[in-house]
């Protein structure tokens, strides 16, 4: 497997390579590398850095009338929110479980939520990282049966002679089968069936209510019975089309935004077959010849997430400063566990504004020169007051300066490249970073002017960074 190839792989089924990854990739077959991305992702290990007792009484704090009382707990709900945040960026950067929790990501837009209790987001992402690579009913019944998504989608407040058809929309027109494949009477029916999905209060579990749920006889795509959410959802698992929306998201999240439609309908046509088998399908894609083609290989924008795990991955940086790593995700324009809203968030072109376009470009100067920042935050669609606190939080006050506070150890990215001349340090160095483009040596804007090897690489990588191809994988 020659080195471009691996780092597409990286770049999709992770976060980009690291040096370390890098040396020695091309004795490698392709087989070998899939295989062992799936092996380090069998054991999924979950995100638990939230103390149940601590949200839980600062939640209670919302019926409290005393208003100093409600803002401090409020401002204690904001810190967990934050530690959920960077303990899944986190993650993200140093786990081996890399192909695990880029899935994890996926299906963190794919079934977009927002809650502003942190532990409901905590167990929902969770159940997204314990069954990313398995079954698409698993994934999809763990979600919607999660406290988060039940209160999100106001399927709580979804009770027989009040149906409530929020719930039932999303599930159909954002998670299973996309526009034009049901009817409105569909949902209605489908809403019914829903009622009586809800949480426990006190164990913050899954709870069906079946003095709310409606019994009578329902008819849902042409069909008629005393249906419930689970035959609901059946039901839809059983129309081609949800093996066809799914695979076509997944299709332009790893592969490429530009739709190939023969190969999309070739993998539906297997994820139906093998009654949704994620994992099987993702192994189908890794291994296949053409998504190693020219035209999938640096072709998607990063998205600001990928941006910043890929940039602190290869450069190895350990954070201090947690606030700003939030901050960071929020001039970009793409939080963790705070999607804009329940479409989830935009992709490709639409992740570069003139707002955002010179921080992504001035992000790794930042990062490595140990740069103070602050911006003004662009206006965005989000309309929730429950998360407005949060916004405050990461608002970039006026006099307020954010730094990320990073360690970099120059020696260890440094032993990765030897060299006899500056124009061979400098193709190594490319090579490693960029995928796209036709920069060498003597075409590149840049002249070497620090003597030490350390430092020649430092500045090297800051000036590759800061090029419009870094911005691609």
């Amino acid at each position: 497997m020659n080195q471009t190839e691996f780092q597409h792989l990286m770049n999709r089924a992770g976060f980009g390579a690291t040096p370390d990854e890098l040396a020695g990739c091309e004795k490698k077959s392709r087989q070998e590398v899939v295989n062992h991305l799936f092996s380090q992702s069998s054991k999924p290990v979950a995100i638990n850095v939230l103390n149940r007792a601590d949200v839980e009484e600062a939640m209670d704090a919302k019926k409290e009338k005393d208003r100093a009382t409600k803002k401090e707990f409020r401002k204690i709900l904001i810190e967990k929110g934050v530690e959920l945040n960077v303990s899944w960026l986190k993650r993200m950067i140093a786990a081996p479980e890399q192909l695990n929790e880029k899935m994890t990501f996926f299906w963190h837009g794919h079934f977009a939520c927002r809650d502003k209790n942190p532990l409901f987001l905590q167990s929902l992402n969770n159940a997204m990282r314990n069954n990313a690579l398995g079954h698409f009913k698993n994934i999809l019944m763990a979600v919607a049966q999660s406290p988060a998504m039940l209160q999100f989608l106001n399927n709580q407040q979804n009770k027989k002679n009040a149906p409530n058809e929020n719930f039932a929309r999303e599930v159909m027109e954002l998670f299973t089968l996309g526009r034009g494949n049901y009817t409105e009477k569909d949902i209605k029916e489908a809403a019914r069936a829903f009622t009586g999905w809800g949480y426990d209060q006190e164990t913050q579990s899954f709870n069906f209510k079946e003095r709310q749920h409606d019994f009578e006889e329902k008819h849902f795509f042409g069909k008629t019975g005393n249906f419930d959410g689970e035959d609901i959802i059946n039901m839809i698992l059983a129309k081609k089309e949800c093996a066809r929306f799914i695979t076509g998201k997944i299709y332009q999240f790893f592969v490429n935004d530009e739709r190939d439609e023969k190969i999309i309908e070739a993998l539906a046509d297997k994820l139906y077959a093998s009654k949704y088998d994620i994992g099987a399908l993702m192994k189908e894609i890794f291994l296949a010849d053409w998504f190693y083609d020219k035209k999938n290989i640096g072709s998607r924008i990063k998205s600001p997430i990928e941006l910043i795990v890929g940039t602190t991955r290869w450069l190895g940086a350990e954070y201090g400063g947690e606030d700003a790593l939030v901050f960071v995700q929020r001039i970009l324009g793409q939080v963790l566990f705070l999607p804009p809203n329940v479409a989830g968030w935009p992709n490709g072109k639409r992740w570069i504004d003139s707002s955002s376009l010179v921080f992504r470009m001035d992000l790794a100067k930042k990062i490595i020169q140990l740069s103070d920042f602050n911006q003004r935050l662009k206006a965005d669609d989000d309309t929730d007051p429950n998360m407005q606190n949060m916004k405050e939080k990461l608002a970039g006050k006026k006099g307020k300066l954010y730094t990320l506070d990073a360690k970099i150890d120059w020696d260890k990215i440094s032993q990765h490249f030897s060299f006899s001349s500056n124009e061979q340090l400098f193709n190594q160095v490319v090579d490693s970073l960029l995928l796209t483009g036709n920069i060498n040596y003597s075409n590149a804007n840049y002249t070497f002017k620090e003597p030490e090897k350390n430092t020649k690489i430092k500045s090297l990588t800051i000036y590759l960074m800061s090029r419009p191809e870094f911005q691609l994988c």
